[in-house]
């Protein structure tokens, strides 16, 4: 199959992994042909007078010109969490080719993706109440929920443990009143990257894990790919969360601050219990969360749309 994968990428410049980076290996990997476009100004060059990565349309611009000049996609792949939009990118000047979108950081950015929305024939999104919006929008919304990239994250025994419980999730409220109840033994920083990422979790007997905006977050399935307990806060049922992961099976919810205190104590010296539920939720993932079964879903969800071809 041939695929036009947009994104945005620091590749160039040293970036070492990134979800839709994880995703191009796995497609690769399989035999299809992709033809990658930047989402980024100049391949992620940062524009003159600024400090940070700017998105730009000049992707589009060259997409329109190759098909202008014969290049015929099966789909086009759109991976981004939100902010890129631009007239060029809609599905109604390529009626020939199946346009997916990668719909990432739902829930919190629905609205920004929900603009754009019918530019695509298909959305796959990590929450299910934005999947079920989209469909209510007359585009088809799949549910394809956070996943632990087999490549990066993976049970690590030549790290050394040095925590009781690791995250890195930033400050929250909750994150504040763990810290100074547990002190040295819980820890949590910010910005790692790739397999710096995958060793920081793999780093602490268990990883936690709080949201931001009572969703499904990525960090539940990388801590059980690489092989620990993940103890997180409870969601609310509409998430679906719960038909995931089952509490104190495959993972361990608390309620509050007080609660993840006392849980991260228990299952801090409790070993074999809390060995028990991280390898539960190691088989979980690695059955069903996935970037191959990520992939698995976006091969059938283009099928989908090309019934009467052999993709």
């Amino acid at each position: 199959m041939k695929i036009a994968l947009f994104y945005a990428s620091w590749e160039k410049f040293g970036e070492p992994w990134s979800t839709p980076l994880g995703f191009k290996w796995e497609l690769e990997s399989r035999g299809h042909e992709i033809k990658f476009y930047n989402l980024y100004h100049a391949e992620g060059d940062i524009l003159p007078r600024h400090t940070v990565r700017t998105y730009s349309s000049a992707s589009w611009n060259q997409f329109h010109a190759d098909y202008a000049q014969g290049y015929r996609p099966d789909a086009v792949l759109v991976m981004d969490y939100g902010p890129f939009d631009c007239f060029q990118m809609d599905r109604k000047y390529f009626p020939d080719v199946t346009f997916v979108l990668e719909a990432g950081d739902t829930p919190q950015s629905f609205g920004n993706h929900a603009v754009k929305a019918r530019k695509f024939d298909v959305i796959m999104t990590p929450d299910k109440q934005a999947a079920d919006r989209f469909t209510t929008m007359g585009v088809q919304g799949v549910w394809a929920t956070h996943h632990g990239d087999e490549r990066i994250f993976y049970p690590r025994p030549s790290v050394s443990v040095l925590w009781d419980c690791v995250s890195t999730c930033g400050g929250r409220r909750v994150t504040a009143a763990i810290s100074k109840a547990l002190g040295e033994q819980f820890n949590n920083e910010r910005y790692f990257f790739g397999n710096a990422h995958a060793e920081r979790l793999c780093a602490g007997k268990m990883v936690f894990q709080c949201s931001q905006f009572g969703e499904i977050t990525r960090r539940v399935f990388e801590g059980m790919a690489c092989g620990k307990m993940v103890i997180t806060d409870r969601l609310p049922e509409v998430t679906q969360m719960h038909t995931l992961f089952e509490d104190n099976e495959d993972v361990v919810y608390y309620t509050d601050a007080e609660d993840a205190i006392e849980k991260i104590r228990f299952y801090a010296s409790h070993d074999q219990e809390r060995e028990r539920i991280a390898l539960n939720g190691y088989n979980k993932v690695m059955k069903h969360h996935t970037v191959a079964k990520r992939v698995d879903l976006f091969e059938e969800c283009v099928k989908k749309c090309r019934p009467q071809e052999v993709i």
